[in-house]
């Protein structure tokens, strides 16, 4: 109500008495706009999903395949217009990658030796996207939400990989070796990362609350190797997908 009240005023301050049918307009045009903003509230919300992550590596010699990890967080959806709102959400990212190496060499004439290297990079992050949304009208009530931000992350744990070899001889399994390594900051990952974060999804309400489902694709832009190697360029990339619920808290 305060727009509202704010231009009201000014009518019956500035407004002399015989121009009443131009107050009568302004005080009108003032109750709408009063009631928007009543209609307007800001949101808390909660959401959680998997992401599908990569570190791209531009270095011919190492390549990284995707791990499926999860995501959490918190939301607070602040309104600007009906359609269009300013989103932040803070919360856990698990990311990094995962590679498959495969090498076979001769032990003797006729006798194959396999060797198959598998290893998860593990990476765990503080994230916080902040997300311009437009939430057009497809129906009555379900809206399609398309989103664009800034998102930064800093890394709250340290690295972990986790590594398995197996030695196949004629093609049956003849041992196996697991290993587990955590990195020093100096060694690993950098702590900080920022990117940008592009999004389609759709929200429909239900009672009180509003559930919505939403794909994001997540491009990182700085070079977290690059305390460590001059020579190799790494990014945080990836998609994702997330589901989840929010509630009005607060009239805006």
């Amino acid at each position: 109500m305060f727009l509202g009240s704010i231009i009201i005023k000014y009518v019956n301050e500035a407004m002399p008495m015989n121009r009443r049918n131009l107050r009568v307009f302004v005080c009108a045009i003032a109750c709408a706009l009063a009631g928007r903003d009543a209609e307007a509230q800001i949101s808390l919300g909660v959401k959680g999903g998997v992401n599908f992550s990569d570190l791209a590596i531009k270095n011919d010699e190492l390549s990284l395949n995707t791990r499926i990890a999860p995501n959490l967080g918190v939301i607070f959806n602040y309104p600007v217009t009906p359609t269009f709102s300013i989103q932040a959400e803070p919360g856990f990212s698990s990311r990094g990658g995962k590679i498959k190496e495969e090498t076979v060499t001769d032990l003797a004439p006729g006798v194959p030796v396999q060797v198959v290297t598998r290893s998860v990079m593990k990476l765990s992050y503080f994230e916080l996207p902040v997300m311009a949304q437009y939430r057009p009208y497809l129906t009555e009530k379900l809206q399609a939400i398309i989103s664009v931000g800034p998102e930064v992350r800093l890394r709250v744990a340290p690295q972990k990989l986790k590594g398995k070899s197996e030695f196949y001889l004629n093609g049956e399994l003849a041992e196996s070796h697991t290993q587990h390594e955590s990195a020093s900051d100096d060694e690993g990952v950098g702590k900080f990362d920022v990117g940008l974060a592009f999004g389609a999804g759709a929200a429909y309400p239900v009672g009180r609350f509003t559930v919505f489902a939403e794909a994001r694709y997540h491009l990182g832009l700085y070079n977290v190797v690059s305390h460590i190697d001059t020579n190799t360029k790494a990014f945080n990339r990836g998609a994702s997908v997330a589901l989840g619920v929010t509630v009005p808290i607060l009239n805006k």
